[in-house]
């Protein structure tokens, strides 16, 4: 049934076309499959500048990617060569192999002590994230000439262009490594109204009607031809939890296997033995996966899977998003996404991807359940299509415009905003100098806000003021440090001043307030700045929607009041309950919290001592252990 024969591993040509650039000195940009060995890539690349006295750093765009890395980082160079910096963690800084958020060397590079002597940005179609692709832009612009960069993605259709792009900024184009196919080739089917699995073909497709399968009848089908474990993709959170639990009563081989891995994740974690699905997963051999649980479980159900220790994990595109976690076969249960759009082709290939394990499977099946004809025809056409070009989503903030005139003259800075993918990527001339016009004018207003502000003087030099302002590298650092400026913190306890903090977050809010904190310092300060913006001609922050409220507390309400009731000791299933809030959510708003107080921490300045002890009260489990 697809299983490979026993043998050494082989490197495939890709993996050392791309490595043998890199040892000859140049960038390197790869785009292979999922599952088709990139970090190997990187490894051996580490390996030879780690014997040569150099210095990596290995980023990510997710904390538990970063820390999936540095665990495996350790056990290949050993504890001592590695360190890890992200928003909470900082281990062995001084480490000749970082593993770190891209914002984490941003912030680095911004400081101009020059760079690592080679940087792997891994999953580098984050560039085009709205969010956080404009970090992205940042290092590779930023990024001295002497350091060499290695990007890894599965998905970038328009990797010349990319190169083209980083061309023009660095002075050297980089090699593009691609491999088409996949070491593990996949093979897509359908399961008919009997029962009976078909290939995803159009000729099997006519008269094809839905047809209503329980997971069980699934499962069983799957374990009979061999297809074990599964990855289950489903649109809502709610729908795996229910999907896992019925599972519960099931038993499944490999009991205590699972329940002494789940012992070494999960140690005394009274939250983790505790949690609502662990009868499914230690005894039934299921799991749900999904932003909604704490990080300790979900990575308990990824050793689980690595291990084949699980029939099945039910999970959301959370899970495609770039943990390498693959199994035999993905399930999938609908060709929509979570908010009900189709899936585009970059994310069906993503959840896709994770079929088929290298080393174990010659084969990884795609399996379609309940979809009709019209369904089976789209993931057809996903099947074969490539990805959305990747946009550049670059965007000018104030702290950028801070760091780059503390560095650079007014031109230069100007010129950095003139190296951006997004400009790069305006093909007429025309609508090019349209589109820089308006940026360089946006920019101008937004040094002029800052003026006014006193965080710039006159003659463009950066104030004291602006000094520290500039080291709160965050969207919204105009608020914090004008609450610093002010020195409103002042009399506040660092529980308050915690939840003050934790409402400019960007994680989901919970749906109900437990105690109201009083927030019109922060409301009052987002007023003004807004007034300011409009006064220059700036698109708005949109923040005061965030303190409005629209018949209920408003969002950045329900936010400082769940993170102050953590700060103030309340009891987390308590917590998550009253605030009506997952606990993964809740995790992240609180580590979101603490990693930006951590920067006000960093500050050179009194409030630092507030900053610290707002976050060591945040930092106990089950938010970070």
């Amino acid at each position: 049934m697809g299983e490979p024969e026993g043998g050494d591993f082989v490197p495939s040509p890709f993996q050392v076309r791309a490595l043998d650039h890199l040892l000859r000195g140049h960038d390197v940009v790869v785009v292979a499959p999922t599952g088709s060995g990139k970090t190997w890539i990187a490894l051996r690349a580490m390996e030879g500048f780690l014997s040569e006295g150099k210095t990596t750093w290995y980023t990510t765009p997710l904390k538990a990617l970063s820390n999936q890395k540095y665990d495996d980082f350790r056990e290949h160079f050993g504890s001592e060569n590695v360190g890890i910096l992200t928003g909470e963690r900082r281990e062995n800084s001084a480490a000749p192999i970082i593993v770190a958020t891209t914002e984490v060397l941003r912030n680095v590079l911004y400081r101009g002590e020059g760079g690592p002597d080679f940087v792997v940005l891994d999953e580098a179609h984050y560039l085009g994230d709205e969010d956080r692709g404009t970090t992205w832009e940042e290092v590779i612009i930023l990024s001295p000439d002497e350091t060499q960069l290695l990007l890894l993605s599965a998905t970038i259709s328009n990797v010349e262009e990319l190169a083209g792009w980083m061309a023009s900024i660095r002075g050297r184009k980089p090699k593009v490594v691609r491999a088409r196919g996949r070491p593990v080739p996949l093979r897509y089917g359908f399961l008919s109204r009997r029962g009976i699995l078909l290939p995803l073909q159009e000729d099997f497709l006519y008269g094809l009607k839905r047809a209503r399968f329980s997971p069980e009848e699934v499962l069983d089908l799957l374990e009979e031809k061999g297809l074990l474990p599964a990855i289950w993709f489903l649109g809502r959170r709610r729908d795996c939890d229910l999907m896992a639990k019925r599972f519960g009563a099931m038993p499944w081989p490999g009991r205590q296997e699972r329940l002494e891995l789940f012992r070494e994740v999960a140690g005394e974690d009274p939250y983790l033995w505790s949690h609502p699905l662990l009868e499914p997963l230690i005894e039934g051999g299921v799991a749900s996966h999904h932003a909604g649980h704490l990080t300790g479980w979900k990575v308990a159900v990824e050793r689980m899977l690595a291990r084949g220790l699980l029939r099945a994990v039910f999970a959301t595109m959370t899970l495609a998003a770039g943990l390498d976690v693959p199994a035999r076969t993905v399930v999938l249960s609908s060709l929509s996404s979570g908010n009900g759009h189709e899936l585009s082709a970059l994310e069906f290939q993503q959840m896709t991807g994770r079929a088929g394990r290298r080393g174990k499977d010659r084969v990884g099946f795609v399996i379609l359940v309940g979809a009709g004809r019209r369904e089976c025809l789209t993931g057809l056409r996903l099947s074969r299509g490539e990805p959305e070009p990747l946009r550049s989503s670059f965007r000018l903030q104030y702290y950028q415009i801070l760091n780059l005139l503390e560095r650079y003259s007014l031109q230069e800075a100007k010129d950095f905003v003139g190296k951006s993918f997004l400009l790069y990527q305006i093909r007429s001339g025309k609508k090019r100098r349209k589109v820089k016009k308006l940026l360089l004018k946006h920019f101008e207003r937004r040094i002029g806000l800052l003026q006014e502000l006193g965080y710039l003087d006159e003659g463009l030099q950066v104030t004291e003021e602006g000094k520290w302002c500039l080291l709160l590298r965050h969207e919204h650092s105009l608020v914090l440090s004008e609450i610093v400026r002010r020195e409103l913190w002042r009399g506040v306890d660092p529980a308050t001043f915690a939840g003050w903090v934790g409402s400019l977050g960007s994680e989901r809010a919970p749906r109900r307030l437990i105690e109201r904190v009083d927030l019109k310092v922060i409301k009052g300060i987002i007023w003004e700045l807004e007034a300011l913006e409009r006064k220059w001609g700036i698109p708005s922050m949109d923040l005061k929607e965030l303190y409005k409220p629209h018949g209920e507390p408003a969002e950045a309400e329900r936010r400082a009041s769940a993170v102050r009731a953590w700060a103030e000791g309340m009891n987390w299933r308590e917590l998550a309950e009253e605030a009506d809030m997952e606990e993964g959510d809740l995790q992240r708003l609180i580590l979101q919290t603490a990693e930006l107080l951590r920067e006000m921490e960093d500050l050179p300045l009194e409030v630092s001592g507030l900053a610290r002890k707002s976050r060591e009260l945040l930092l106990r489990p089950p938010v970070f252990t």
